[in-house]
């Protein structure tokens, strides 16, 4: 096997953990606090960025195309002053950094698929109102997961 197979192949396996880590303790944070600590997010950026300098796992443009994607949300979540969450947003530059921007693109709305999902299931069963806020992390999480099954 060549040196630069097993490089990318690591880097592919460090992503996953990364990436595993930042959003199951991200989903835990929104879950207890509905807030984000931005200097764990942005430590994880850091790393991402670090791990693309030793073992890349896509190009720089497909990184930049991921990133794009969380400045759209922080963009919405000013101009909607906070009703879409400015946390969300920042988590979603950093995952871009890790999955590039197809990936990530795949993950926020699988994500916005599950929300949705699960919005409409607590509303039916009157457990929430329209107005009342929901953690979005952890349907991320969970649609990270499902990526990983199959085989992103």
């Amino acid at each position: 096997m060549f040196p630069l197979r097993r490089e990318v192949r690591k880097g592919k396996i460090m992503q996953r953990v990364m990436m595993l880590g930042l959003l199951s303790l991200c989903s835990l944070e929104d879950v207890k606090r509905k807030r984000l600590t931005v200097i764990y997010i942005l430590m994880f950026g850091i790393g991402g960025m670090v791990l693309h300098l030793f073992a890349p796992v896509c190009s720089i443009y497909s990184i930049l195309w991921g990133m794009l994607l969380g400045l759209a949300m922080i963009l919405l979540s000013i101009a909607t002053r906070g009703n879409i969450g400015m946390g969300d947003g920042i988590l979603l530059v950093v995952t871009g950094v890790y999955l590039g921007g197809a990936n990530n693109l795949q993950l926020f709305m699988m994500g916005l698929v599950l929300s949705a999902l699960w919005s409409l299931g607590l509303l039916v069963l009157k457990k929430k109102s329209r107005k009342e806020e929901i953690a979005f992390v952890p349907f991320l999480l969970l649609s990270y997961v499902i990526m990983l099954f199959w085989g992103v």
